[in-house]
């Protein structure tokens, strides 16, 4: 793949925060919104309505703004490549891991992604892994760990969806890895609709293959939360990271996200009574640590 590292700065304005602060609240109450819907329909269908709603809204935008939406020639297979583990991949692996846990699990490990953003950066750019490095990928994989040995443990345990959504982190973390180290000339708004209108081509082919015969018209709750999950999830907060993601180094704007799972882990127990256990929190403890280390030697050389 070719790609030209972009240069990146840690320093956030107060756009910056409060674009951070959108993502985090709406990506938090995401997962008990997919967990609602995803219980009684089908979840590829699902993504595809969302995916839809998100790049036809987004684009109208654009037109509006008098946006130019055109991928020059010569960036149209790094805009692919880009989308594929950032929508296509993480998603797919997503929705799945949400339809077999609880919401607030699969949002402990979605949020492993900063930690394999560093990996990936480590493996395909040339970047150091540092001590804290391997730490933080130590507390990532106890967490995960720990959440599998209590799934096992469980009569009605679904190991296979924290393989799912560890995958979906892994794919993402490239992803985000790949956003910083290239440089693209389009703006978030045109590379983000091309990213969504990707996916909703991908998951519309994968809903007729796999699931038409589950078809049915969603109730209005359901429709309600697929129009947030298309308008504000991806729409919005898809540009609003995008935005972040390309000024900030990976790992920091992973880390600007970090009270994501948290949020889902909270908004699971409030709006679907999802039981969080001792499992649960320490895993959530263990990946919010992940993430801080990670942090760390990146703010140590700036000041030095």
């Amino acid at each position: 793949m070719n790609v030209k590292a972009g240069h990146a700065s840690s320093d956030i304005n107060t756009i910056d925060l409060l674009l951070i602060l959108l993502v985090t609240v709406s990506w938090g109450l995401n997962y008990p919104i997919m967990k609602f819907v995803v219980t009684d329909f089908p979840p590829l269908t699902f993504r595809a309505f969302t995916f839809t709603i998100g790049f036809v809204l987004l684009g109208a935008y654009a037109l509006y703004q008098g946006d130019s939406l055109r991928v020059p020639s010569g960036e149209r297979l790094l805009a692919l490549q880009l989308g594929i583990p950032n929508m296509v991949l993480w998603h797919v692996g997503l929705i799945y891991g949400v339809l077999l846990l609880n919401s607030g699990r699969a949002a402990i490990v979605g949020y492993t992604m900063p930690v394999w953003a560093l990996i990936a950066s480590v493996i395909f750019f040339k970047n150091t892994l540092t001590t804290r490095g391997i730490w933080g990928v130590i507390c990532s994989l106890l967490a995960t760990l720990l959440l599998a040995r209590d799934e096992m443990a469980s009569f009605a345990g679904q190991p296979i969806g924290l393989v799912a959504t560890l995958g979906a982190a892994m794919a993402w973390g490239v992803g985000n890895a790949m956003m910083k180290n290239c440089k693209i000339s389009i703006s978030s708004t045109a590379l983000t609709f091309w990213m969504l209108l990707l996916a909703a081509v991908c998951f519309t082919v994968l809903a007729t293959l796999f699931e038409r015969d589950r078809w049915s018209w969603p109730n209005w709750p359901q429709f309600a939360a697929i129009f947030y999950a298309g308008a504000v999830t991806f729409a919005i907060c898809y540009v609003a990271w995008f935005k972040v993601a390309r000024k900030l180094t990976p790992v920091t704007s992973g880390l600007s996200i970090m009270l994501v799972p948290m949020v889902g882990l909270m908004g699971g127990a409030w709006f679907l009574n999802e039981t969080v256990g001792w499992a649960d929190i320490a895993a959530l403890a263990l990946i919010l640590v992940a993430i801080a280390i990670v942090l760390l030697p990146a703010r140590r050389r700036q000041v030095a």
